[in-house]
């Protein structure tokens, strides 16, 4: 399954997080063992400088005691009187590690001496790494199990709600309906908002879309009574004799105008639901031989097949089409019926034009509801 780039961040983020916070526990481990161990040296050199101090009276007596080795670890060495003390310093020599420190001794006799104490930590250092790589493993297979339970979270939290959410969007009509709301209340936390912000958007397209389908009736009702008039006056005129060719280019004019209102009001009816066919039987060749006799010079087809369609809405269609064609391409255009997987009836337009868009294809559907499944457009062959 592809993982999409907002999934893929989420997951990463959090991986990384996960990484960043074992590598600071590594980190705080690591120096907390070490602080540890200064200090148990620091302890330790302070607990050898008081028994010292206590066990040798002056200065002769301690090289003596520290030929006595009190502790297997430690190297004690004598320094000139006054030196200065220093804290714990980490040393490497060859594979193993020391701790150096140094400090003033003064005993009951009021001689003073100098010791250098050396403590071998290597021990301490191998269990340290030993316990560094341990960790590392254990939080390499966690982060690797911790990326797999978050892709199973993504999955159930994220990617599974937003298909849904998808599929909702996705079931809205067209027109746009008051019931493909979305109940709010039903939604994620996090994609309420988007679900308010989209009924919003949604009142306002059913709104604006019942203005437009209102303004598309209004105006084709209105125009009608106007071209009617029209056309009843200069049938009158051409009943009184021979009239200018002026007089037939405006009879031609309004009859193509009161075609155009009708396309509108069917239009509308389409919109609203309310657009009724009147199916009848009828020949396919006779279809098909119709427009072309009224848009091309020769016949297309002898093929009879019988159909039950609107004979008018369908001549709409056909010579729309037939029109396109022939205003878009140069070539033939030709007309074919063909039967469909379905037994259904297939009539085609086809030209060698640029072709139909996408877009209005998609608008054949509804403007072609012609009781057959439409092909759309002028085709290539």
């Amino acid at each position: 399954m592809q993982i999409s780039p907002l999934r893929l961040w989420l997951q990463s983020t959090s991986l990384l997080a996960v990484l960043a916070g074992y590598s600071l526990l590594l980190l705080a481990n690591q120096r907390l063992a070490g602080s540890e161990r200064t200090a148990a040296h620091r302890q330790t050199v302070q607990q050898l400088s008081t028994e010292l101090e206590r066990r040798a009276p002056s200065s002769a007596q301690l090289p003596s005691l520290l030929a006595a080795a009190l502790l297997p670890d430690l190297r004690l060495s004598l320094l000139p009187a006054g030196v200065a003390p220093s804290d714990a310093q980490p040393q490497q020599r060859g594979d193993q590690a020391w701790l150096v420190s140094q400090l003033p001794l003064q005993f009951a006799d009021g001689s003073r001496a100098g010791l250098l104490v050396e403590q071998d930590v290597s021990a301490s250092v191998r269990r340290e790494t030993f316990n560094f790589w341990l960790l590392l493993a254990a939080a390499g297979a966690s982060s690797l199990f911790t990326s797999a339970l978050l892709r199973l979270v993504l999955h159930r939290g994220l990617v599974r709600p937003l298909r849904e959410f998808t599929a909702q969007l996705s079931a809205a009509q067209v027109p746009p309906a008051a019931a493909d709301a979305l109940t709010v209340a039903d939604q994620p936390e996090e994609l309420q908002p988007i679900a308010v912000a989209y009924n919003q958007q949604h009142q306002r397209l059913c709104a604006s879309w019942e203005r437009q389908r209102a303004f598309v009736d209004g105006v084709a009702h209105e125009l009608r009574t106007p071209i009617t008039l029209i056309s009843g006056h200069v049938q009158a005129l051409q009943r009184r004799g021979p009239q200018p060719p002026a007089l037939q280019l405006i009879q031609q004019e309004a009859q193509r105008m009161g075609t155009l209102v009708s396309d509108l009001l069917d239009l509308a009816r389409n919109d609203a639901g309310r657009l009724h066919l009147r199916c009848q039987p009828l020949l396919a060749d006779d279809v098909l031989l119709e427009p072309h006799k009224r848009l091309a010079p020769q016949a297309a087809g002898r093929l009879r097949l019988q159909a039950s369609a609107d004979p008018h809405r369908l001549q709409q269609c056909l010579t729309a089409l037939v029109d396109n064609a022939l205003l878009y391409s140069d070539g033939p255009v030709t007309l074919a019926a063909s039967t469909g997987p379905g037994g259904e009836l297939v009539l085609h337009v086809i030209d060698r034009g640029p072709g139909s868009g996408a877009d209005f294809q998609l608008l054949l559907p509804g403007l072609a509801g012609i009781g057959c499944e439409w092909r759309g457009g002028a085709e290539h062959p």
